[in-house]
């Protein structure tokens, strides 16, 4: 039937050329079945857009797309260039508010790897057998003189006729020193496949409530409602039931829709989802975040206890799935 499977699917370079996101590279994903999503490169390999059945999952903040340009390293400037879009990676020295440090160092609300671009880029499509494969991979650094040197490789990978892509990253302490790191996967849902019409389905789960507002609406955490113009964010922590693969999966449904997603993560080095819930007009939307951490900031991290450590020249590795499917 095919010339050329990019008749279908594949993955297509682009490139923004106007507003805050000029200058950005980005990647077009499609795998013929109705996943189409898009990779920025010089973002840590996030996820922008997402879209399943042509109905967009992901959600995108007032600021739109913004190129790292906008994205100064300065106290309380984090809403001001953050994009949203279905992913973007807090870590790897701070995740959570600004954060100045012991030694006076300052990091930046949610840290500086989601604004880091790739090297040794890989973008290609191919057979292997019967399937037509689709795979992006790149390297993030984060190092100083005389100080850490963090390397943060990701691969994303699907294929012609899947609902599903994967996320493998491997962080590697190229260092002598054990070193402190934290790791946030900050996915965000947003209109039109999140309304009031969405409900969240957990395994089993242990829930904290971040503040006493949160406390208060835990009885309706996994329910949406519509946009109202004084709703203050929730943010629940939870602590999910691994499968016997040591996966847990989130789903979110809306009915109205027909469709679903889902979003799965190995719970080895991730050992707690944070949900955020900001059903506030204009800012609506929903965080799934899987992390290692509580989101406190690098300083107040370290004195909860919760803040984790890689060793010399340690691997780690984070395993994560996103999906659609028909209701």
């Amino acid at each position: 039937y095919l010339g050329n499977p990019s008749n279908v699917a594949g993955v297509t370079p682009i490139e923004y050329t106007q507003g805050k996101a000029k200058g950005t590279a980005a990647l077009e994903v499609r795998t013929g079945s109705g996943l189409e999503f898009t990779l920025l490169p010089d973002k840590c390999l996030d996820i922008q857009n997402l879209r399943f059945g042509g109905i967009t999952l992901s959600q995108q903040s007032k600021n739109g797309l913004t190129g790292n340009v906008w994205g100064l390293p300065i106290p309380g400037e984090f809403n001001s260039s953050v994009s949203g879009g279905m992913l973007f990676t807090s870590g790897l020295r701070n995740a959570g508010p600004d954060s100045v440090d012991t030694d006076g160092s300052y990091h930046p609300a949610h840290g500086k790897i989601g604004t880091t671009p790739a090297e040794n880029l890989s973008a290609h499509a191919y057979w292997d057998g019967d399937e037509y494969k689709i795979e992006v991979s790149g390297t993030m650094r984060e190092s100083a003189l005389f100080g850490h040197n963090l390397l943060f490789h990701r691969t994303i990978t699907t294929s012609l006729g899947s609902n599903e892509l994967c996320i493998t990253d491997r962080l590697e302490n190229l260092s002598a020193f054990e070193e402190e790191f934290c790791l946030l996967y900050h996915f965000n849902y947003g209109f039109p496949f999140l309304s009031e019409d969405l409900k969240l389905v957990f395994p089993e789960n242990e829930v904290i409530p971040r503040t006493e507002e949160a406390k208060a609406a835990l009885a309706e955490a996994d329910r949406m409602i519509p946009p109202e113009d004084n709703f203050f964010e929730h943010v629940f922590f939870r602590k999910l039931q691994a499968d016997e693969n040591g996966f847990c999966t989130i789903k979110a449904e809306n009915k109205t829709l027909g469709i679903g997603s889902y979003i799965s993560y190995h719970q080895e080095n991730l050992p707690v989802l944070t949900q955020w819930k900001s059903m506030r007009s204009g800012d609506y939307a929903l965080g799934i975040e899987p992390c290692n951490m509580y989101i406190l900031g690098r300083k107040a991290e370290r004195e909860n206890g919760t803040l984790p450590k890689i060793g010399p020249f340690e691997t780690k590795v984070f395993q994560l799935k996103v999906g659609g499917y028909t209701l």
